[in-house]
């Protein structure tokens, strides 16, 4: 079962009921999740070009520590569908299987505020890696 969300008139979907280990963070109001949500697919269409009704994200991944989250998600088009990077910068990328439908985000809460702080867009490896070292993240938030 999947919740639909329009914040700002952008569509989100998050996904509420999923196996144990990917679900929401348990200890995050929803309205927390959806906003947290939101920052990240707009920044994702913002590095792709994107309208603003051309990406949803489906999370697979949120992970909580203290005002740190890690987010893990698939990126959809507006009908729910695996997301196509046909109009992107990324479109060569995507023939050739060097990107993938993954988005990953790490947010730091800033005076009430989920900001991001990084992303990746499309990642094949482990991008992420190095987040923790760069912008002093709890390092416990990317282990799996």
């Amino acid at each position: 079962m999947r919740l639909l969300f329009t914040i700002l008139g952008l569509p989100l979907t998050l996904t509420a009921v999923m196996p144990a280990a990917a679900a929401p963070a348990p200890d995050l109001p929803l309205a927390e999740q959806v906003a947290i949500i939101q920052t990240v697919a707009q920044a994702a269409s913002a590095r792709l070009k994107l309208g603003h009704d051309a990406l949803r994200l489906a999370p697979t991944q949120t992970k909580r520590s203290g005002d740190w989250v890690f987010l893990k998600a698939r990126m959809r088009n507006s009908a729910g569908q695996p997301f196509d990077y046909a109009g992107t910068d990324l479109y060569q990328a995507a023939q050739v299987g060097t990107v993938s439908d993954r988005c990953a985000a790490l947010l730091h809460r800033e005076n009430g505020v989920w900001k991001l702080v990084d992303i990746a867009v499309g990642p094949t490896d482990v991008a992420w890696e190095n987040w923790p070292t760069k912008h002093k993240a709890p390092a416990d938030l990317f282990n799996n």
